[in-house]
């Protein structure tokens, strides 16, 4: 398999992670784009010209992180990191539901300011900070209780801090979800995020 990412995106890191976590690295081959060059062989896989992108054994592409997750916590060897049903599972999807969130506000306002600055709208910045702070109290609520199992939603919620950090530190999120802050703490040891480090 073939995947596509670009060093800074949170997207492509939530997928490296879950790779790692499968211990799996040996299986993918990472190719490194710029997205924002318009690259033909991203473009041949995923027509939308974002990361990630991946290219299966089988030969076909498969876009979007939440599909490439999936497909490949299915196909990839060890314990599926997504629960199979009931409650467990649910919970797991809530946490990387609003751990896509935190990475879509917080890649937003950094789009937004990269902007001409006669053409960047305060108000969209203004929006996707104030999503910033509802969600990290959300998560502080919920990812510390699941704290037994490094489960696909703490995978994503994982990258999602760790984004904040590389682009909003004015914010000081760990102010707002001081149990969150102990749990990212205690896993960014993890093989799996200290491997897979933005840049």
């Amino acid at each position: 398999m073939r995947l596509f990412v670009s060093p800074t995106s949170p997207y492509a890191r939530a997928v490296l992670v879950l790779i790692h976590e499968k211990q799996a690295v040996d299986r993918v081959e990472v190719t490194g784009v710029d997205p924002w060059s318009d690259p033909a062989e991203l473009q041949a896989v995923n027509p939308t010209g974002k990361v990630p992108a991946l290219v299966t054994d089988q030969g076909w592409g498969l876009a979007e992180t939440w599909a490439i997750l999936d497909y490949l916590d299915a196909v990839l060897p060890g314990s599926p990191l997504t629960p199979p049903d009931g409650p467990a599972r649910w919970a797991s999807l809530r946490r990387a539901a609003l751990g896509h969130g935190l990475i879509d506000a917080a890649y937003g306002a950094v789009f937004e300011r990269r902007r001409p600055a006669a053409h960047q709208s305060p108000a969209a910045i203004d929006r996707h900070l104030a999503a910033i702070d509802r969600l990290v109290p959300a998560l502080d609520a919920l990812v510390p209780a699941a704290d037994t199992a490094f489960d696909r939603g703490a995978v994503v919620v994982a990258c999602a801090l760790a984004y904040l950090d590389l682009r909003h530190g004015a914010l000081e999120w760990r102010g707002r979800g001081p149990a969150l802050a102990d749990w990212f703490a205690r896993i960014a040891a993890r093989p799996s995020i200290t491997g897979t480090t933005f840049g």
